[in-house]
């Protein structure tokens, strides 16, 4: 992010703070991207097997999509048929749900997984230790509270 970004946002610190958040995702695609080519996926699959890693409990599409993946069930039933032809995860019948699969990362899915949150952890303590007094901790604590309390707020709405 520029030194000058925030002169941009008028002194509205939500501006700020909603730019940082842009600066960041982009930082997040850019590796889910590369990492996916490098591996012949595409940045979607790369998505379900990084939501899989981060929500182990959910192991069924639908349980998949509430783990606010931002795509279609449609598009994760492709996604999921799509990485289980690869090899990265395997599926098998919910004996309790005869209606849904149960998902397992694989092997490979988990150390792509694994490799994946090396890289982020990589790209944004690169990012972060230019910032004096920078506590990632405290920061990633506090963006889930925002992450949480937004979802929370537009649930209700």
């Amino acid at each position: 992010m520029r030194a000058d970004s925030t002169s941009l946002c008028n002194g509205d610190a939500s501006f700020a703070v909603i730019n940082a958040c842009y600066v960041l995702t982009d930082q997040y695609r850019c590796i889910l991207s590369d990492l996916g080519k490098e591996h012949h996926l595409t940045e979607n699959e790369m998505l379900v097997l990084v939501h899989l890693a981060l929500y182990p409990d959910a192991r069924t599409q639908k349980k998949l999509q509430a783990t606010n993946l931002p795509l279609s069930v449609s598009s994760i039933c492709r996604m999921v048929d799509s990485l289980r032809r690869k090899g990265y995860l395997s599926t098998c019948l919910d004996e309790n749900d005869r209606r849904s699969w149960i998902i397992h990362l694989e092997q490979k899915g988990r150390a792509l997984a694994e490799e994946f949150r090396q890289c982020l952890h990589q790209r944004l303590g690169n990012v972060f230790q230019e910032i004096p007094g920078f506590d990632v901790q405290s920061f990633a604590a506090v963006m889930s509270q925002a992450a949480a309390f937004v979802q929370q707020s537009t649930a209700t709405a």
